[in-house]
């Protein structure tokens, strides 16, 4: 009798554990409002743009640019957007140097000429550090403290255009 009741008070505590964690603890995140939008360096588009939307509070949000310099905001992930509010954009197109560009070509035209005919050859992905890339944006957007990107998303959101200039 004392072992079932022990089972049974385990499996009851177990329970109300459960149920309390599922609940959490009333916190909800802000709704989402879809948000994309186009970035643009002297008026032209800009492709491969990380861009970081940070909110005065809250989750950071990003996106990167498409050939056509659009994007799509993912805060929780989907490309959900942001929640209502003002935010300010760091934005950076990191690239190889060229050294390191030319290795990881080499890299990758040996991939392919090992890969059997009709396959896929193994993803190449080389261990280069932090400087082996450069900013080809403005260096003035790379940083929350130096950027002057603000913006402000409102139920109601219309495409953002960040617009960057080289001056």
């Amino acid at each position: 009798m004392r072992h079932s009741f022990i089972t049974f008070f385990g499996v009851i505590s177990l329970g109300l554990a459960v149920a309390s964690t599922i609940s959490g603890c009333g916190y909800r995140r802000a709704p989402q409002v879809k948000t994309s939008g186009t970035v643009t360096l002297d008026g032209s588009p800009v492709e491969g743009a990380s861009l970081m939307f940070i909110p005065d509070s809250g989750r950071p949000a990003s996106a990167v640019t498409n050939t056509n310099g659009e994007f799509f905001v993912s805060s929780y992930g989907g490309n959900d957007g942001l929640p209502k509010g003002n935010y300010r954009v760091v934005a950076t197109k990191l690239v190889l140097k060229e050294r390191y560009q030319k290795q990881y070509d080499k890299l990758r035209e040996r991939a392919l000429a090992e890969a059997e005919p009709g396959e896929e050859p193994e993803d190449v992905e080389p261990e280069f550090g932090d400087n082996a890339y450069e900013n080809k944006l403005p260096i003035k957007y790379e940083e929350l403290d130096t950027t002057d990107l603000n913006i402000t998303i409102t139920e109601q959101q219309e495409p953002l255009v960040i617009s960057l200039t080289s001056e």
